[in-house]
């Protein structure tokens, strides 16, 4: 028999929670299928954008949560799969309004 801890450390190692994932990926899903005449490739776009989002945004929203919600990250994980790209972009103005707000200096070169 395969040990699935092994694999799923090695997941996790690469920034992949297959658990944020799945729960994402279903809402991701969801959306998707209550947008009527959307082209195929904007279907799957939306599925994996909305996929990544809860992946790699559901972490950093727990941490801003109060800790009554950090028992639902998988909740947080479906709603940031639904709430795709607009999610992350709610996520940035707050961390914008956070550095105005604490007058924060930000050099960033290239």
């Amino acid at each position: 028999m395969q040990d699935n801890s092994n694999f799923e450390s090695t997941l996790i190692k690469y920034g992949l929670d297959v658990g944020f994932m799945l729960s994402g990926f279903f809402g991701a899903l969801l959306l998707a299928l209550r947008s009527k005449g959307q082209k195929i490739s904007t279907t799957i776009a939306t599925v994996l954008a909305g996929t990544a989002c809860a992946n790699y945004l559901t972490p950093l929203v727990i941490n801003m949560m109060p800790d009554a919600f950090k028992d639902a990250k998988y909740g947080m994980a479906f709603m940031m799969g639904f709430a795709g790209l607009k999610g992350l972009e709610l996520i940035i103005n707050k961390i914008v309004a956070y550095i105005k707000a604490k007058k924060i200096k930000i050099d960033i070169e290239m």
